[in-house]
């Protein structure tokens, strides 16, 4: 295989300006640094490399191909670090791998979690050169997907705009994405008219993860079902709230609100537009690291109080978080708070609150395929909330207490039982947050549940469940 010569006939097909043009203009405008060329096989990041390596070559000392072998498809993941290989040995450019050896075998796998470890290691390589940039292969479809997926997880005007032709972060790296004008079929088209081979990734077809359901099954059926052009107009409607979001910083920073670092912050006389007061109020949470604990929901609360000049007060990660008289504070809880609260009995309909002003809840439910689907694709978090099969309690009170040294349980879809003192290393919870965690158990001492970790596998909701009891952990306001 003559990767050069592929790399010249794809920019054939698809020249310089056919890529996106932010994109371009930052490579064309942006100094000498590190290159980083991620490529998993797949055609999308396959033509990304070639192109960059064929439209750019006085950047060709810089580049290096990242490949991160995520370990989850058995000899079909290590065919595709080879392959990847050959086309960086070919091209005469370096070639840098990792792989996903920390990854616990005992929890499933999510998009997220496969991303967040792929996107770690393009970040220690370019820490490793001081900075500089990565290549990713995202083109226009993927927009759609996206923009689709955030819309249900009501992300902002800033996570609507993702993602981005150019992405410059907070440390300086920046992430390029130079075929978002270019959609996936014309890709496939030119890869197939040139004979240029790529590597498949077969579990793109199976519906366990919801973009695959999105790619494969609702968005050719919305297609099919309008005259529009639905990548293309995702990818205007992304374009515009990109500006828009720009217009919100640009407003903010002209404005009269306190740094995010400060605490307590005062906040200024003229809040509106309320675009402005979210954002600062979100930048202001991330520095505290609150925003997991901040619903949406919560910090609408918080915008509305602001607004109206109200005095409210807030539970959040560990402390709470204050509005009084124009200023805003962030109080963590005492570390005095006693770690040994005495055992108590839960029950259905009942609640325990506890010394950190934190609360679990037990709720009877009846057994519903949308509660089981729910569970299957992951809709809940085991942070705040699980279900149990009541019929598979012995007794229908349960007891909470603090964690016990030795304390251990089979996880869900764990192959057998494990420490929760090593569950709770392994999902990175701080030791002081495991003494005040309230573990959940059977009337015979059968751990059920901890916060943050899986429900006990012998006691899951099943297709042959009739009644559920739903434990819920949250703060308490």
């Amino acid at each position: 295989m003559n990767w050069r010569g592929y790399a010249q006939g794809l920019a054939d097909k698809i020249p310089l300006d056919r890529l996106h043009s932010r994109a371009v203009d930052y490579l064309k405008e942006a100094p000498p640094g590190a290159m980083g060329l991620t490529c998993s096989g797949g055609i999308d990041s396959l033509s990304a490399l070639l192109l960059i390596y064929w439209h750019f070559p006085s950047r060709r000392e810089d580049m290096c191909v990242l490949h991160f072998n995520h370990l989850l498809r058995g000899e079909a993941s290590h065919g595709d670090e080879q392959f990847v290989a050959v086309v960086a040995g070919q091209l005469g450019l370096p070639f840098l791998r990792d792989s996903w050896d920390d990854r616990d075998l005992d929890a499933p796998v999510s998009e997220a979690a496969a991303r967040e470890a792929r996107h770690a290691f393009f970040d220690r390589f370019l820490r490793g050169e001081g900075g500089g940039m990565a290549v990713l292969g995202h083109q226009q479809n993927d927009i759609l997907e996206t923009l689709m997926l955030r819309m249900a997880r009501s992300s902002n005007v800033a996570g609507l705009a993702a993602p981005r032709p150019v992405h410059t972060f907070s440390d300086q790296k920046t992430y390029l994405r130079p075929l978002l004008s270019i959609q996936r079929s014309e890709l496939e088209g030119y890869f197939r008219e040139l004979g240029i081979p790529w590597r498949e990734d077969l579990s793109n077809r199976e519906g366990i993860y919801d973009r695959n359901r999105l790619r494969n099954e609702i968005i050719p059926d919305w297609q099919a079902a309008t005259q529009y052009d639905l990548v293309r107009a995702a990818a205007r409607v992304r374009q515009y709230l990109e500006e828009a979001d720009e217009v919100i910083d640009r407003f903010l920073a002209a404005s009269r609100y306190p740094a995010p670092g400060d605490n307590p912050a005062r906040l200024p006389p003229e809040l509106e537009p309320r675009g402005v007061l979210r954002r600062w109020l979100y930048r202001w949470l991330h520095r505290r690291g609150l925003l997991e604990s901040a619903s949406p929901a919560r910090v609408d609360e918080v915008l509305r109080a602001a607004l109206s000049e109200a005095s409210a007060e807030w539970p959040m990660g560990g402390g709470f978080v204050r509005l009084e008289k124009g200023c805003i504070a962030f109080e963590e809880n005492p570390r005095d708070i006693p770690a040994d609260w005495p055992t108590a009995s839960l029950v259905a309909g009942g609640a325990i609150y506890f010394p950190d002003r934190t609360q679990i809840r037990a709720d009877g439910r009846e057994f519903t395929r949308k509660l089981l689907r729910g569970l299957s694709e992951k809709k809940y978090s085991e942070r705040r909330t699980v279900f149990l099969d009541r019929n598979a309690l012995k007794k229908d009170a349960l007891l909470v207490r603090p964690w016990q040294d030795g304390d251990r349980y089979r996880p869900l879809n764990a192959p057998g039982s494990r420490k929760l003192q090593d569950l709770f290393v392994d999902r990175k919870i701080p030791r002081e947050e495991r003494k005040r965690l309230p573990v959940v158990t059977t009337t015979d001492s059968l751990v059920l549940w901890a916060p943050g970790l899986p429900v006990s596998h012998d006691h899951r909701v099943t297709q042959y469940t009739k009644k559920i009891l739903q434990l819920t952990y949250r703060d308490h306001h």
